[in-house]
């Protein structure tokens, strides 16, 4: 079943490859600029996929009750855990909090370049807490790839690539 339109992929990996380049070119060399900013364009993109794009890519699609969190969570102890054919709602929090991340580092990259903020260690040590922030959000998204590959058992760390959501 097809879940995941050609623009949703095009965005996430238009988001994730730069940011996972940046953790190998750590600093403010051009390459990671050039990323930075590769990555906050797609975002920009993709915020308005999510208003206007197809169905599962839209943000009214994304289950974010925490009600809704707690019973998915609860779901994958049982042998029938609770099965969303578009975001689960976990991973919808994930999707919010990387993207927010990634906004956030954009913005403070952008700074530490302006004449105003160079050279001020608060700035840098903001940046560098987002980007460890990122780290441990982007290890979470791969922990909920996982599950949901032993789970559901289907190639969940396919359907970026194909759309398909087995």
């Amino acid at each position: 079943m097809k879940i995941w339109d050609l623009p949703t992929r095009l965005f996430h990996w238009l988001i994730a490859l730069p940011v996972l380049l940046n953790y190998i070119l750590e600093g403010g060399e051009s390459p990671h600029k050039i990323l930075g900013y590769i990555a906050l364009v797609a975002l920009v993109a993709r915020i308005y996929w999510g208003l206007v794009g197809g169905e599962h890519s839209r943000f009214r699609s994304f289950p974010l009750s925490l009600h809704k969190v707690r019973i998915y969570l609860v779901s994958l102890l049982t042998a029938t855990p609770k099965n969303y054919v578009g975001h689960n709602p976990m991973a919808s929090w994930v999707y919010l909090g990387i993207w927010l991340m990634v906004f956030l580092l954009g913005v403070s990259g952008f700074m530490m370049g302006l004449d105003a903020f160079w050279g001020e260690e608060w700035l840098e040590k903001t940046h560098g807490a987002l980007a460890t922030i990122t780290k441990f959000m982007v290890l979470g998204h791969f922990l909920g790839i996982l599950v949901d590959t032993i789970k559901f058992k289907r190639k969940t760390w396919l359907a970026m690539i194909t759309g398909k959501k087995e």
